[in-house]
């Protein structure tokens, strides 16, 4: 997995991931962009209603939901949504019978919960590349803690 910061100032940058997925690309599309397939890496998440304008929601577990809108829609290329104050971003590219995933997070409000959301994006484009190679993966809280240190240390180095 590829990743590059492009910082634009002290609180703002693009975070991007880039992996290369085995299946094809409706395949992943579907893991990405469906609460069935969310609830195979990411339970919390699911559609609340596809398509621009239309909603993620995020379960606290606390019968609390966050809704997060979808600011653009592209199947079976691009799903991009709000993220709190920040936007992600997943743009997939058909190779055949493998797909690019490109994942960006857009930092608007870094804050000291930003890498948090770094590292857990890593762990979740780790897991999403385990699941189409029908395989396992998993973290342990060390490995979180080396991932959030590194991402703390990336996104406020001056």
């Amino acid at each position: 997995m590829q990743e590059t910061y492009n910082k634009q100032t002290d609180e703002t940058g693009d975070m991007i991931f880039e992996i290369e997925l085995k299946g094809n690309i409706e395949t992943v599309w579907n893991l990405i962009a469906t609460t069935k397939g969310f609830e195979q890496w990411f339970p919390e998440i699911s559609v609340g209603e596809p398509g621009v304008n239309g909603l993620i929601l995020f379960d606290f577990g606390d019968g609390q939901y966050e809704e997060s809108t979808i600011t653009a829609y592209e199947p079976p290329t691009l799903l991009q949504y709000d993220w709190d104050k920040n936007t992600v971003r997943f743009e997939l590219t058909d190779q055949g019978d493998t797909t690019t995933l490109t994942f960006t997070e857009s930092i608007v409000n870094l804050t000291t919960h930003t890498p948090r959301d770094i590292a857990g994006w890593h762990m979740c484009l780790q897991h999403i590349k385990g699941i189409l190679e029908s395989r396992e993966v998993s973290f342990t809280e060390d490995e979180f803690l080396a991932l959030f240190d590194k991402y703390q240390a990336l996104l406020f180095e001056k």
